[in-house]
């Protein structure tokens, strides 16, 4: 249990009326005047400054964007025009970018809108007509950047891009994110998706990860979100990021407001209206200022759940106005009924022309956040509309790819378990000659290898000393890159987990093609013991979304710590799209079957490959007893009874049939 030390504010005030029982003292009383103490004032702050820059964006020289002399100015209409404005910046003159209508996927012929490797830019709707639909900004190692008055909204995950309405990842410094209204989807108009497909159909509004400072989040409306914003992406992401939350409008959200990880937050007069899950998550060390801020009907406004370490908060002069509070759990720290401090954080800038009473700030933030309300150029005119599109010949037939005939035999690509991945010869290929797999690099370094043989067959992976450990085996070319489809794969992994609750092994098949210029597929999949997120899952499998089999809080899980084998088969009509199954211990029923979808997007369009390991940010712990893989169809686990080859281990589920 955590220790919590009280923090009481009373305010009011309250009239003794004494009686004096002695005999020899008449009892006084106080006159009653008539007079009442007023009702605080609850209206709208009359606000000058809005092109002010406050918070910590405020420091290390400022945030000026795309001001200042010799700027230039361009006004864009699409995303391929803002992104050729941005790529061809003079890095020595400050740019801003006027957006004076609707941004798409379409129009900007690419998944994101990049800010990398740049400085000094500003990104402004022209009045109410700045729009990115469906296309969110990614922020990498840039600094000096505004982005202001635009409405971001439903930007898909999972797409070849982050997916969030604004991604910032380190290193970035001095970012001011103001007057935008940014927004997803609670609900996505899809039957057949899961809870947690719904869910992860969408991913943050605004999201700051690894090295990121002096950030100032303003006057911004959030809403219809699940995953609202996100500081720091997993506990060991140990960054000491400073971000300023000011004047923004939360409603209609479920939770991360924001989830906040390692260094200091200072989040103050924003008014929050309804949360499904939980406001303010502080966790990993991080201390938040909490000030003159407005929580109404909703849930856990301030809390620290669900890391490995608590986080700090200092409140100051805050409304809970019809809040509901769980209990504190034994693993963390929710605030509750009588909110309390856990931290202190001095901040370093000055702020108090910017800071309104408490009881003002509902009406204020009404007024003043969102779109149209700073000062904007007039727009010089409505964009033209697109040009209609060129007919699109639907080319041949989708070839039919299920089932395929059953084998009479099986060429077998090979990993047995004896010989750690990397020792000469350990893979058998399927024409019958000697492999390995190579190890792989992050950032230019080697990266450990984190597998070790126990010479009774089998190989233990263990990245638990150090979760930020990427360790990964890597065999390239295991399909033919020739560009004809359709294209199969099967793949049978002998795996057994760990009884503590860690992670187990990551593993990807990339089909890329050798003469591939647009996107080509790629199956991830992340065996999983943690609690109830445990199950097998499929990441960004389904249409963009991930999906998860025999999940730990579901009526049938599967014990993840129990040896099983585990057989995917992949069969493609195009390079982005086919049939993915996933079937468990011989067993001919799919857990998993997911027909015509369009797959995740390898990272390189050309990666052809199979890989074994840990791509770094989670500990995990398990054993490969075996690896099977062809590419010679999708085959089902009767059409394989029989079919495996003999003594490399435990193969239960596939022995020949009676």
């Amino acid at each position: 249990m955590f220790n919590k030390t009280l923090l009481a504010i009373l305010v009011g005030s309250s009239l003794l009326l004494g009686c004096n029982s002695s005999d020899n003292d008449d009892t006084t009383l106080e006159p009653d005047t008539g007079s009442e103490t007023p009702a605080p004032d609850t209206g709208v702050v009359n606000l000058t400054d809005l092109d002010t820059v406050y918070g910590y964006a405020a420091e290390n020289g400022g945030t000026t964007g795309g001001s200042g002399e010799n700027k230039v100015e361009v006004t864009v209409c699409t995303g391929e025009e803002m992104i050729n404005a941005i790529k061809n910046k003079d890095p020595n003159r400050p740019l801003t970018i006027w957006v004076n209508g609707t941004i798409t996927l379409q129009n900007a012929n690419d998944s994101r809108i990049d800010i990398k490797d740049v400085s000094d830019i500003s990104i402004i709707g022209l009045g109410t007509q700045g729009e990115m639909a469906g296309i969110g900004f990614n922020i990498v190692r840039a600094e000096n950047i505004i982005i202001r008055n635009l409405r971001i909204h439903h930007v898909r995950a999972n797409l070849g891009a982050p997916g969030d309405g604004i991604s910032m990842e380190g290193p970035v410094r001095n970012i001011w994110i103001d007057h935008n209204e940014i927004y997803n989807s609670l609900t996505v108009d899809d039957p057949a998706l899961t809870e947690d497909q719904v869910k992860d159909y969408y991913d943050g509004l605004v999201d700051a990860k690894g090295d990121a400072q002096f950030i100032t989040i303003s006057f911004n409306k959030f809403h219809n979100s699940w995953k609202t914003s996100l500081v720091g992406s997993s506990d060991s992401d140990n960054f000491n990021r400073t971000l300023t939350y000011h004047h923004n409008h939360w409603y209609n959200v479920n939770s991360r407001l924001p989830l906040f990880r390692f260094g200091k937050g200072h989040i103050y007069n924003n008014f929050y209206d309804g949360a499904l899950e939980s406001g303010i998550n502080s966790r990993m060390g991080a201390v938040i200022r909490i000030e003159h801020n407005h929580f109404a009907d909703m849930k856990n406004p301030v809390m620290s759940l669900y890391s490995q370490e608590i986080g700090y908060w200092q409140l100051i002069d805050n409304i809970f106005e019809n809040i509901t509070w769980q209990e504190s759990p034994n693993d963390g720290v929710v605030a509750g009924e009588n909110a309390e401090s856990t931290g202190e954080l001095d901040v370093p800038y000055d702020y108090s022309a910017n800071l309104i009473p408490v009881h003002n700030v509902k009406a204020t933030v009404l007024s003043y956040a969102g779109v149209g309300v700073i000062d904007t150029p007039p727009s010089p005119g409505l964009c033209a509309p697109p040009a209609p599109a060129e007919p699109v010949d639907p080319g041949p037939e989708p070839v039919p790819i299920d089932p395929v005939e059953p084998p009479l035999s099986v060429d077998w690509g090979t990993y047995d378990g004896s010989l750690q991945p990397f020792a000469a010869n350990s893979i058998t290929l399927p024409d019958g000659s000697q492999s390995s797999f190579a190890p792989q690099q992050s950032g230019g370094a080697a990266e450990p290898n984190l597998f070790t043989a126990n010479g009774d067959g089998t190989i233990t992976f263990d990245s638990l000393a150090n979760a930020a450990d990427r360790s990964r085996a890597k065999l390239d070319n295991v399909a033919p890159a020739d560009g004809v489809y359709p294209k199969f794969f099967t793949l049978l992994m002998g795996i057994k987990g760990n009884a503590g609750g860690n992670r187990i092994l990551e593993t990807e098949v990339a089909l890329g093609d050798t003469a591939a210029v647009g996107a080509s597929s790629r199956l991830k999949v992340v065996f999983r013991n943690d609690g109830n997120n445990s199950g097998v899952q499929l990441e960004n499998a389904d249409n963009g979304s991930s999906i998860t089999a025999g999940k730990g809080n579901e009526p049938d899980p599967l014990d993840m710590s129990q040896f099983r084998v585990y057989h995917f088969t992949i069969a493609l009509t195009s390079p982005t799209t086919g049939n993915v199954a996933l079937y468990v211990a011989g067993n001919n029923t799919p857990l998993v079957q997911l027909d015509g979808v369009t797959m995740r997007p390898a990272s390189n369009n050309t990666d052809n490959y199979l890989q074994l390991g840990d791509a770094g940010g989670s500990g995990y712990l398990g054993d490969i007893d075996w690896v099977l893989w062809t590419d010679a169809g999708a085959y089902t686990p009767d059409m394989l009874k029989g079919l495996l080859p003999a003594g490399i281990g435990d193969i239960s589920g596939y022995e020949v049939q009676p």
